[in-house]
């Protein structure tokens, strides 16, 4: 049966801020938007779910997780590292040692919670990298979409074709729940060349979402431009890969994607902290999109996104939350209002709406159907109640830098509030 819900205020992505309207929903689809009585004539028997003094908004995307690292917080004290911010190096080495202490089903059991606390956080879809392939019958039940990318790595030449065999009969199972499965080739340090451009060959052939680490550190700078540094220093020297020592390439991180035929449309790269100018018009003439994750990077302390350049060159932007091993939450909200500092006047209160919403919709390949309270479009939105509701012309930019800790009191997904199902 068709529903109406009202609130007080309806926040569509484009910034408009709609008062006492209502939507109208049928088979999980908005079918229109407009006061209660006009959808009151046009749906006299539909069922209604008032919000009294709430705000209904588009559910997040959020295009980039580990959400098998959702109780690293927990494993990294047992293990006696911690979970401080730290350098780049230093973290890796202490995330070698977490993963290496645990079992199987406690990286199964994470996926599951982490799922949970994406959608307390009012987020709808996610882009979620996944190591352990068998952890993928976690997305089954859950209400949540978007896409998997499942993460290899390696440098050894008989190793890697034996993941790649791995990785092909995974693909070949089809969606894991309703996520659509893609590839994630972990990052230029961690893989080797041959088996990058053997990845992205098929991402290309087959139409397959990828997804790459780029240009995070200046460590991963230092490694493709002189194959020293920490990271072969400290990182190959613990996880013996000696043997794997490179040459200098003195190479860019972007080119170095370019030369393993790895820049294209389908393709999500993530972080760009250390992007150069030809760099970033390289990826905008590319049409590749990048993940900003900003409060990992501050975590991980390797520098900020140059984001006025990137949103200067047109490069498609969407924006992710990392993992808890290198953040505090799973929330968009928080992300947001992290943003809105770190980034300055260089993204808008408007704009990182977007990155959260529509942005990331598109980023995900859910563009029309996610990020949006418009007819046609699936009926799905977050509910939150703001400690205060500004005139509409300040209203968004108060909620997004007021962001920090805000969670919905409801979610509705295709037509069904499944808030309830995760919190009880």
């Amino acid at each position: 049966m068709a529903k109406i819900y009202t609130a007080r205020y309806l926040l569509q992505a484009d910034g408009r801020l709609l008062e006492n309207a209502a939507l109208l929903e049928d088979q999980g689809r908005i079918l229109r938007i407009d006061q209660p009585a006009g959808l009151q004539r046009e749906a006299p028997s539909a069922n209604w779910v008032d919000y009294p003094d709430a705000l209904i908004l588009p559910t997040f995307i959020n295009a980039h997780t580990h959400l098998e690292l959702s109780f690293y917080p927990q494993w990294a004290s047992a293990a006696g590292v911690g979970n401080a911010s730290c350098n780049f190096v230093d973290w890796i080495l202490r995330l070698v040692k977490v993963k290496r202490s645990l079992k199987p089903a406690q990286l199964d059991e994470a996926v599951s919670h982490g799922l949970q606390l994406s959608l307390q956080g009012g987020t709808a879809a996610l882009g979620d990298i996944l190591s352990r392939f068998e952890a993928s019958s976690c997305y089954a039940a859950s209400p949540l979409c978007g896409r998997v990318f499942l993460e290899t790595l390696g440098q050894d030449r008989d190793l890697t074709q034996q993941l790649y065999k791995k990785l092909d009969k995974q693909l070949k199972t089809g969606k894991a729940g309703r996520f659509e499965q893609g590839v994630s080739p972990h990052s230029p340090y961690t893989i080797r060349p041959h088996y990058m451009r053997q990845l992205y060959e098929r991402c290309r052939a087959d139409g397959l979402a990828c997804c790459t680490h780029i240009a995070e550190s200046a460590a991963e700078v230092d490694f493709l431009d002189t194959g020293r540094g920490e990271l072969v220093e400290r990182f190959y020297t613990a996880i013996n890969w000696h043997q794997h020592r490179p040459a200098a390439r003195n190479i860019r991180p972007v080119d170095f994607l370019q030369q393993q035929e790895g820049l294209f449309a389908n393709h999500l790269l993530v972080h760009g902290v250390q992007l150069t100018l030809p760099e970033i018009k390289l990826i905008a003439n590319r049409g590749a999109t990048l993940v900003l994750c900003p409060r990992s990077n501050a975590h991980l302390q390797v520098g900020t996104a140059p984001v006025a350049a990137l949103k200067k060159a047109g490069v498609k932007l969407a924006l992710g939350t990392d993992s808890l091993a290198s953040n505090q939450s799973l929330s968009l909200w928080d992300e947001m209002a992290f943003a809105a500092q770190v980034y300055e006047d260089a993204l808008s209160p408007l704009e990182l709406l977007a990155l959260a919403t529509t942005e990331g919709a598109a980023a995900l390949g859910l563009k029309g159907q996610l990020g949006d309270l418009q007819p046609g479009f699936r009926c799905s939105f977050q509910v939150v109640r703001p400690t205060s509701f500004a005139p509409a012309h300040l209203f968004l930019e108060q909620l997004i830098r007021a962001g920090q800790g805000l969670r919905p009191e409801a979610v509705v997904l295709d037509g069904q509030e499944v808030l309830s199902q995760v919190c009880a």
